[in-house]
């Protein structure tokens, strides 16, 4: 007999039980898939967005992942952990290292780079005060595991980094920042700005996520001695491949 408590359980939490215990016995480990929503739907008779909740829990707890246009797959990239504060450290770039090499420790990392020098944006013209001005654009996509992880877009100052690696593909050793102190203007602070949103078409196909997928965009502006600003960066990330860590004194 059903126990009266199980029955009063949503129909939802029932569909996600049991598509993780078929998951926990490797029902669809051969493939990686899942039956798609509408052949869940007929399975389960159930409403196509009683499905979606369904599915929206077990992709809350790490174990599946939507492919924007492929369907639900099991989840097999781990989280990368962001320390916002420890990636960016002189410690890091100062000694020829990628900000990248905290974040993936050892993982892979594949990079789109496009450059160029272009006019500045309004916004980023009124943060660097160069309106009227030329800036060096950076624009990226970043790869791990042959899965798109971040699109980043970022400006700095024309007459700062005129002639130097900052307007090449690759920036060397250490990268941009390392550059920016090898001409005296190395950051010495930096400040973020972040909120969540789901992405725009456009955004969906860069990353290779669904429209229902959240993406984290941070618009970083880093300063140097003298408190000129000497970039901005905005990033827009896949929030099903982050972890964003904070670790800072007391």
């Amino acid at each position: 007999m059903k126990d009266p408590a199980q029955s009063k359980r949503p129909r939802y939490v029932e569909i996600a039980d049991e598509l993780r215990a078929r998951i926990d016995s490797g029902a669809y480990a051969a493939t990686g898939k899942l039956p798609s929503e509408r052949d869940l739907t007929i399975e389960f008779d159930a409403a196509r967005n009683t499905v979606r909740d369904a599915l929206g829990i077990l992709r809350g707890e790490d174990l599946i992942e939507s492919r924007g246009g492929s369907g639900v797959y099991l989840r097999t990239f781990e989280r990368i952990p962001r320390d916002a504060v420890e990636r960016l450290s002189r410690k890091h770039w100062g000694a020829g290292r990628a900000v990248w090499d905290s974040d993936l420790q050892g993982r892979d990392r594949q990079e789109n780079v496009t450059v160029e020098k272009v006019d500045a944006p309004d916004e980023v013209a009124g943060t660097l005060g160069v309106r009227g001005e030329q800036v060096w654009r950076r624009s990226r996509v970043y790869h791990s595991e042959k899965r798109p992880i971040q699109q980043s877009t970022a400006w700095y100052p024309a007459d700062l980094v005129e002639g130097t690696a900052i307007t090449k593909r690759n920036t060397g050793p250490g990268g941009v920042y390392a550059r920016l102190d090898e001409i005296g203007h190395g950051p010495a602070r930096y400040r973020e700005e972040l909120k969540v949103r789901l992405p725009l078409s456009a955004e969906s196909k860069t990353l290779g996520i669904t429209l229902s997928t959240p993406v984290i965009l941070i618009v970083r502006t880093a300063y140097d001695s003298s408190d000129r600003p000497v970039e901005v960066n905005q990033m827009m990330l896949d929030a099903d491949s982050y972890r964003l860590i904070y670790t800072f004194p007391s």
